[in-house]
């Protein structure tokens, strides 16, 4: 006659098993491993990809919708500190250049722009592309560092501050500046920003002609206007 032995329940023999050794704790890297290769295989490398473009996309299209209000605060900036300079000088005679106040709402004004900008590019850029944009604005701050150092050269030259306290500080910045700016977007292929920027030279070259008082006033009105053309021109292109 034939018995039939019945399998132990794991369970129960682990539980009344006294004899054998306490099973040990499973091996960290294993599991680690294990978890890795699991989330791996889960990840699907053409979907993180059109991930990260479409983040990268939406982030760009926030800066687009920004950029246009970002020109018309350069447009005020601009109209503003010119005029300010433009306005203590305009009665001078002789030109002994911008007073104090005057510079200090010229530089007050550019520096409450700049931190603007930085924040919103900030905001909507990120990776490579702020890296990028961070490399632009030291080079171009540089060259920008460069056009008042050879101020300082000509204040030893210049006798009645005409040139050195007048034309050369209003109009140097977007010939030397707007020169490189169009060089390099015509570069990119970006013609909308390199007829901008060469339209700047331009009316700097125009402007030198209008006399150390009267260039700040001649800058800052057209300055001023082409910066809100260039604004309504961004606009339009978000909207299309």
């Amino acid at each position: 006659m034939r018995y039939k032995v019945k399998r132990k329940d794991p369970l129960v023999n682990q539980r009344f098993d006294t004899f054998s050794p306490p099973p040990g704790d499973p091996d960290p890297w294993e599991t680690t491993t294990a978890t890795e290769t699991s989330a791996d295989d889960d990840l699907d490398p053409a979907a993180a990809a059109a991930l990260l473009e479409q983040t990268r996309s939406r982030a760009r299209r926030e800066f687009d919708r920004r950029r246009p209000l970002l020109t018309v605060a350069a447009a005020v900036t601009v109209l503003v500190a010119y005029g300010a300079v433009w306005f203590s000088v305009r009665h001078q005679h002789p030109y002994s250049g911008p007073t104090g106040t005057a510079l200090a709402v010229l530089y007050g004004m550019v520096a409450a722009w700049i931190v603007l900008n930085v924040a919103v590019h900030g905001r909507a850029l990120r990776g490579r592309s702020s890296r990028q944009r961070r490399l632009e604005g030291l080079t171009f701050a540089a060259i920008w560092i460069c056009v008042y150092i050879f101020q300082g050269a000509l204040h030893h030259v210049d006798a009645d501050h005409a040139i050195s306290y007048g034309i050369y500080p209003a109009v140097a910045p977007l010939i030397i500046v707007g020169a490189v700016a169009a060089g390099y977007e015509a570069a990119r292929q970006n013609a909308s920003r390199a007829g901008f920027a060469a339209l700047a030279v331009a009316l700097g070259a125009f402007a030198a002609f209008a006399g150390p008082s009267a260039v700040w006033g001649v800058i800052a009105v057209g300055l001023c206007a082409l910066l809100l053309l260039g604004a309504a021109g961004q606009r339009w292109a978000v909207r299309r």
